[in-house]
């Protein structure tokens, strides 16, 4: 299987976001936010969503990248296409890596 995480993978367009976060259903956790919907596309697509109040550049760009990561590698899992929209909460900055 292919792991790489390809652009037509990545949810990009301002109205594909606005649709998911109208639409989609949410399911919050302690360190992120997920919202998700179906799409008729035939793969899953994924966008990460890192605030200010998550930590400074380098931080937002590690976890987020972690979410990518993790998104690749674990693609075949998932039983039906998906639109994924991960929000990170201020608190998975904080996380020590492992």
């Amino acid at each position: 299987m292919n792991e790489r995480l390809t652009p037509p993978e990545r949810i990009r367009k301002k109205s594909e976001f606005a649709a998911i976060y109208r639409d989609g259903g949410r399911l919050r956790g302690r360190y992120f936010t997920l919202v998700f919907i179906r799409n008729e596309l035939g793969h899953s697509r994924l966008a990460v969503v890192a605030s200010r109040k998550v930590g400074s550049a380098v931080v937002r760009n590690r976890v987020k990248r972690r979410f990518r990561e993790l998104f690749r590698r674990e693609k075949g899992l998932l039983k039906e296409s998906l639109d994924l929209i991960v929000i990170d909460r201020p608190e998975s900055g904080d996380r020590e890596s492992t």
